[in-house]
């Protein structure tokens, strides 16, 4: 059903006397889409009132004219969608703030025709539809432009983050190459970095996405990309063990979950460097789940690449704690608790001179006396590079 032209003429001057006074109530409509919406913080207040002064002209101008948005009411709520989410505002919050700023718009209509033209007040019904309208061609419309940018982003952070990971794998690391990717992902290139490295096997392409979209939602800069076997996560100012529970609430088909953890190490070398722990503290997880920290498996990792050279060297301790493997056990005990044989032995609940005989033992059959620092160290050696278990 139409207005009369009573009507018409009655909301025309409403509408007109609103936009008149839009740059003043476009202040308090603001503060009250950033009180139920405090996420809006991330966008500037005069940035802010300028979308809403802009879109209120625009709809008060339809409703006048009864009209529907055109293509530069359209061209302006694409434009706020690409904002948006350029500004890392969620989706459902923006469509919040122009469910809020049409209300209010409803709102003042209502209060300025109650005021000016009291006896049209109820034809104002007819306008529910109309005003619906906008709200669902101009939502609809941001919505799109959104998702649109969303999408855009990720795939250039994407890309820029496989060209940082590939110019920090080389041989030999291009330093040069990366400073620019780093910085335009957010990295202070004279910063702390952190690398985490997963088996790429067990991430296809649906698996990665996941985890970019998971990675984005924490705090910190983290990004990750494909590097040949490996899918390599760089983080600064982040929580390592924020990244490990993301990756381990993906679902994937099949029971994987390694992830090896390198070193904080400063600078774009650095970060260099502990890519390099991660890829060999991951070298350590035996395919099994579970974090490998290279803090805590430096030696065996760092050795890792030289297993097939140095076997020789180990031979007969190899043989032995496959044999034997209870000496085994007695030369690790007796290093985890302070080179203390009573302690040892009670750890094990051995006899303590059981526990010295193991040990001499097993310097009888390896040639590696524990009681020494060197044979210590070359037993210990042994049993973390060719773990018989």
């Amino acid at each position: 059903m139409r207005l009369s032209n009573g009507a018409r003429e009655a909301v025309a001057l409403i509408c007109a006397r609103i936009t008149e006074d839009l740059p003043e109530i476009s202040h308090d409509v603001v503060r009250g889409i950033r009180a139920e919406i405090p996420e809006y913080a991330v966008v500037s207040t005069e940035e802010h009132r300028e979308f809403v002064v802009h879109e209120g002209r625009m709809l008060l101008a339809g409703i006048a004219e009864q009209s529907l948005p055109g293509d530069e009411e359209i061209a302006h709520a694409r434009e706020l969608g690409r904002r948006r989410a350029q500004q890392g505002l969620p989706l459902e919050l923006m469509l919040g703030a122009y469910h809020i700023t049409f209300r209010e718009a409803w709102n003042t209509i209502l209060r300025q025709a109650t005021t000016d033209h009291p006896e049209h007040v109820g034809d104002l019904t007819h306008l529910v539809t109309l005003i619906w309208t906008w709200i669902r061609i101009l939502t609809g419309n941001a919505s799109e432009a959104y998702s649109e940018e969303l999408q855009r982003a990720q795939v250039t952070r994407a890309t820029l983050a496989h060209r940082l990971l590939a110019a920090l794998t080389a041989d030999p690391v291009q330093l040069e190459q990366a400073a620019p990717p780093a910085q335009a992902l957010g990295y202070q290139p004279d910063g702390e970095f952190q690398a985490l490295c997963l088996p790429a096997e067990d991430w296809p392409d649906d698996r990665t996405e996941q985890l970019r979209n998971r990675l984005t939602a924490l705090p910190g800069e983290l990004h990750c990309a494909t590097a040949g076997t490996r899918l390599l996560v760089l983080g600064q100012r982040h929580d390592p063990d924020a990244v490990t529970a993301a990756a381990a609430a993906i679902p994937s088909r099949r029971d994987a979950g390694a992830i090896g953890t390198g070193m904080p190490r400063p600078g774009l070398a650095g970060a260099a460097d502990s890519i390099i722990d991660a890829t060999r503290a991951l070298s350590r997880a035996g395919g099994q789940s579970g974090v490998v920290h290279f803090a805590d498996a430096w030696l065996a990792a760092s050795l890792g690449e030289q297993a097939t050279r140095l076997a020789p060297l180990f031979t007969k301790a190899v043989s032995t704690s496959r044999t034997d493997p209870h000496l085994a056990q007695a030369v690790v005990a007796f290093a985890d608790h302070g080179l203390s044989v009573a302690a040892a032995a009670r750890g094990l609940h051995l006899h303590p001179n059981s526990l010295a005989y193991r040990l001499s033992r097993w310097h009888e059959l390896t040639g590696f006396d524990p009681r020494t620092g060197d044979g210590l160290v070359a037993s210990l050696v042994a049993l973390r590079l060719y773990p018989t278990t």
